[in-house]
């Protein structure tokens, strides 16, 4: 009877030495470790092989009316573009008002906005001073 068979078997298992029980452990884990690997590899190629099958049949489809795409967009593109810069420049007062508010009450300042910039990140800059603010109450 192999190593193996008497680990299986919980009546002869209790008879093996710490050795072989250690021995029997570590040969159980590789084999749940590869058969893992070997399956999340299995899983890896499917769904490469699904990606490339997707874009291939979403590019067949895309090619055959583009133009009919670009002309309905072209239409509505205009007055979407209008009414972003609507908002942009009420959103440009709206801060200056706030920066306005926040210096003083009625006192005349020679701030003005010109131009506001997303900053491309992760999380905004209200968040990081939220952050920041948070771990400096819990130092001590």
């Amino acid at each position: 009877m192999s190593l193996m068979e008497q680990f299986s078997d919980p009546n002869t298992m209790h008879s093996l030495s710490f050795g072989d029980k250690m021995l029997a452990s570590t040969i159980t884990m590789l084999m749940g470790i590869g058969i893992t690997f070997l399956v999340l590899c299995i899983l890896w190629a499917f769904i490469s092989i699904m990606g490339r099958v997707m874009k291939a049949a979403s590019g067949n489809k895309t090619e055959t009316a583009p133009a009919a795409a670009a002309a309905q967009a072209a239409p509505a593109a205009a007055p979407a573009a209008a009414a972003a810069s609507e908002d942009a420049d009420v959103i440009a007062a709206v801060i200056a008002a706030a920066i306005a508010a926040y210096e003083g009450d009625g006192v005349q300042s020679n701030l003005v906005v010109r131009r506001i910039v997303r900053i491309p990140s992760g999380t905004t800059l209200w968040t990081e001073a939220a952050r920041n603010e948070h771990i400096d109450s819990r130092r001590f």
